[in-house]
């Protein structure tokens, strides 16, 4: 089990953020999954374009040095950071979807299988999801929602998740399914 904070943010709203959040501690970012050990740093950090390479990262805070367990298949070609073992926080990133974007959260464990992570690890990842918190309004759903992409929402531009919507009307449906 863990702790998390749901969010929409742009690209522009991430970028602010991890400038923001740098102030706390610096932080490192890696890939949640990776092909190769040497590409799994984040090499620049640009929006979501792929959000099967571009989605899913890690923020790491390298003062505190703990080694990140990477946990490999042989069936697969990919490794993979393991979350629960390593002191990560997910930086599970907003993508776009046709006319809207999908949320995104971060999302930490406090403890391994055995035991309890490093205090000043939990201390860090509770900072981040506070300053999340902080400073972004939140939404009817308790998504909460940073300043460009709320600009982007109330001017239309932009939808926060799949629209709550049906495509069709309770009689139209009705009226297909031959429940007059």
């Amino acid at each position: 089990m863990g702790k998390q904070v749901q969010f929409y943010m742009t690209h522009e709203d991430e970028k602010n953020f991890l400038a923001s959040i740098s102030d706390l501690a610096p932080v490192r970012l890696v890939h949640l999954s990776f092909v190769d050990p040497l590409p799994m740093e984040l090499e620049s950090f640009g929006p979501v374009v792929n959000p099967l390479v571009d989605r899913d990262l890690c923020l790491v805070n390298t003062t505190l040095g703990t080694p990140l367990k990477v946990n490999s298949y042989p069936q697969q070609p990919r490794r993979y950071v393991d979350q629960l073992e390593s002191e990560v926080v997910e930086f599970h990133r907003c993508a776009p979807a046709k006319a809207w974007i999908t949320n995104g959260r971060l999302w930490f464990a406090e403890q391994t299988m055995q035991v309890r992570k490093s205090d000043a690890f939990i201390r860090w990842a509770n900072s981040l999801l506070k300053w999340v918190r902080r400073h972004n309004e939140r939404d009817a759903r308790g998504n909460y929602v940073a300043p460009n992409a709320l600009e982007l929402s109330k001017a239309g531009k932009l939808q926060l998740g799949a629209s709550m919507e049906p495509e069709l009307s309770l009689e139209e449906r009705k009226r297909i399914l031959g429940l007059k």
